[in-house]
């Protein structure tokens, strides 16, 4: 759940009060507590020493992650911002810092992750590389007050205010919500007093609040999502098209996902949500049909993602892409609403065939969600998931070795399945013996092969994986004995690989593979977000980090071979990230037209859905894509998506993406890279 940057979100807090601020003749603090969906993770300080200086430090832990920074601020007289320091650790606690300082014809900001400066910069508001939506402290002032409610940002992109709602919340407490554009791909929001201060920022993943007023935040995110269902809903009536007579697409080159077959010249009929016929180059098209003519291009089922954690914002990414299901792997009880939302289409987004419910023990690394103390206290948690439609159950971290039995042992006479992290102290072979059917993230696996005294709980999960698995023996007898074990219990695994290349193989500085070949149609202020780097890379273990990513693509290799269903799932950036999961699989040795079949029909088996998709056949529902290329020999051509359609509606990539800034796949300046 850690794609969206939530450093951004302290740092916004951080731009607010100093923007504020400004009118101060005397020192000033404030203080605000950091809630991880909820749960106390951490707080943040702020002290203006006068009207245009202030220092400030924040953390939080998110299961060992987190930032811990401390910095010092100044403005302008005209409240932009003219020098800011930052230094300490970001998210993945490697080390940071960073400076800026504008004059009247420069503007220079150099850290950890880039350098750059700007002649002339004018009234524009620099934001930190540290995060997405840093400057929103004086920015969302100065966009109050411009007439037009928008402000130029460094390094590039204009801030918008779209909406100002005042709210009384209690009878007692007068607000206002601000909704803002410019830092992200949708709309963002923070709450102002009558004095302009910043009282807070909420949201169902991190929140920044008062303590005192943190019972108050589940009624204010309520009033946000009045503002985010309208945002939203007008993306749907522009961006959705439904045809209103019989669809045909013409002339494709139709992928049989049961045989693994591509069939030339093939016309797909569509009536409503359903697919009517197929038909081949010799027979008539129904009269009065909408024809599209697909001739040279391929037509594929919807793709799956098998591990997300799905916001709005997401299902534009996700059908740009080619997704039309997707599995959510944990999220906050809003889920439901989303789900529903997306089956209407008040909000464009793909459909939600599983939905996992998140379970892990109270502690200092519990993950984010629902909490327990008690195996009884779990046993209550799986009926109440049931009782809400819920299709699986996720196990964390922290949970104690000793309840996963019965815990797994009550999730299967529900008829649910049991997956998840493997909790720490316990190796996955124990955890399958226990109950579980499925395992996340290929990390799981490879630290199987290692001692169970480590301390999974925190980043250890991921560096000791990075530190040793190149010596993995994939002949060995302790590896072959595993996969006999997945085999007997019909284990999956949802590797999510594509994480682990950027943690195990980036610096700061450098792009993020997952998205190298498509960084230049992000928008300024996204870009910056995958250039942070991964793990803190030990001075002389690049190539042991680089191994042992390899020996994870090698894994999965194996799993294949063996039988094993593998679930292509990301866990990062819906769309552009399933596309990179993908061409892992190939590069790791598997053919492309085997991919497509586990990204297509083998993720609809195992969710269930193979009778409605997955596969296109009359009968079925209408989800497919139509793709400029040949995935099934070249799996690169999957990002080539020209036109999805998901319950018989249209949506077209380019405009989806325009709606989020992202430009069109014909701006792509980067050669597509192979292993």
């Amino acid at each position: 759940m850690e794609r969206k940057s939530t450093l951004y979100l302290c740092l916004t807090l951080l731009a607010w009060s100093c923007g504020q601020s400004i009118t101060n003749t005397s020192p000033v603090s404030r203080h605000y507590n950091v809630y991880i969906q909820g749960h106390s993770a951490g707080q943040y300080e702020v002290e203006w020493i006068d009207a245009t200086n202030c220092k400030f430090s924040y953390f939080y832990n998110d299961r060992g992650r987190g930032p811990e920074l401390t910095g010092d601020l100044s403005l302008n007289p005209d409240g932009f911002i003219s020098d800011l320091s930052i230094s300490g650790l970001n998210y993945l606690k490697d080390s940071t810092q960073e400076s800026f300082h504008m004059g009247p014809e420069w503007a220079f900001w150099k850290g950890t992750e880039e350098k750059d400066s700007v002649a002339n910069p004018g009234d524009k508001m620099y934001t930190p590389a540290n995060s997405v939506l840093t400057a929103q402290e004086v920015c969302i002032r100065k966009m109050l007050q411009t007439p037009d409610q928008e402000v130029a940002i460094l390094p590039g992109g204009t801030a918008r205010i779209t909406a100002i709602k005042p709210v009384r919340l209690r009878d007692s407490l007068d607000l206002q919500l601000i909704e803002y554009t410019g830092f992200g791909f949708s709309s963002e929001y923070a709450w102002l007093d009558n004095d302009q201060r910043l009282f807070a920022l909420v949201s169902s993943w991190l929140t920044f609040i008062p303590a005192s007023y943190h019972s108050w935040a589940e009624e204010m995110y309520e009033q946000q999502l009045e503002l985010e269902r309208a945002y939203f809903a007008r993306l749907a009536d522009s961006l959705t098209e439904t045809p209103d007579s019989t669809l045909v697409l013409k002339n494709v080159n139709l992928f049989d996902a049961n045989k693994g077959e591509v069939l030339t010249g093939r016309s797909v009929v569509i009536a409503g949500n359903h697919i009517v016929s197929i038909l081949d180059g010799n027979q008539p098209i129904p009269a009065g049909s909408q024809v599209i003519d697909g001739q040279g291009k391929s037509l594929l089922p919807g793709l799956f993602d098998n591990h997300c954690h799905v916001q709005r914002i997401d299902g534009l990414l996700h059908l740009a892409a080619g997704v039309t299901s997707v599995r959510d792997m944990a999220n906050s009880p809003e889920l439901l609403e989303i789900r529903d939302e997306f089956d209407a289409n008040q909000i464009p987004g793909p459909r939600i065939v599983t939905m996992c419910g998140f379970i892990d023990q109270k502690g200092p690394f519990a993950g984010p969600g629902l909490t327990i103390t008690s195996a009884p206290e779990g046993l209550e948690a799986i009926d109440n998931y049931h009782q809400k439609g819920y299709q699986q159950i996720k196990l964390y971290s922290s949970i104690d070795p000793a309840w996963v039995k019965p815990l797994a042992a009550h999730a299967h006479q529900l008829g649910m399945r049991v997956s998840g992290h493997i909790p720490a102290h316990m190796l996955a072979a124990q955890a399958i013996r226990d109950g579980y059917n499925e395992i996340q993230h290929i990390n799981m696996i490879a630290l199987n092969f290692l001692s169970d005294t480590i301390d999974t709980r925190t980043p250890l999960r991921f560096s000791s994986v990075a530190e040793n698995t190149y010596q993995l023996d994939l002949d060995g007898k302790p590896f072959m004995d595993f996969i006999r074990l997945l085999q007997q219990q019909h284990i999956a695994v949802d590797p999510t690989v594509g994480i682990f290349e950027n943690m195990f193989t980036t610096r700061p500085g450098q792009v993020n593979p997952l998205v190298r070949t498509v960084y230049d149609r992000f928008p300024a202020q996204i870009q910056r977000e995958f250039i942070g780097g991964g793990l803190p890379i030990p001075d002389g273990k690049a190539a042991i980090y680089q191994a042992s990513f390899d020996k994870l693509l090698a894994i999965i290799h194996a799993l294949y071979l063996n039988g094993i269903t593998i679930l292509p799932g990301t866990d990062e950036l819906p769309g552009f990230a399933l596309h990179r999961e993908l061409e892992h699989y190939v590069a790791a040795g598997i053919s492309p037209i085997a991919v497509l079949q586990v990204a297509t029909l083998g993720s609809a088996k195992h969710a269930g859905r193979e009778a409605d998709l997955g596969t296109i056949e009359p009968g079925k529902l209408a989800d497919m894509i139509l793709v400029d290329g040949d995935p099934t020999q070249d799996i690169r051509d999957i990002r080539h998506t020209v036109l999805t359609i998901k319950d018989g509606k249209l949506f077209h990539p380019d405009q989806l993406y325009k709606a989020i800034g992202v430009l069109p796949e014909s701006a792509l300046t980067h050669t597509p890279d192979s292993h």
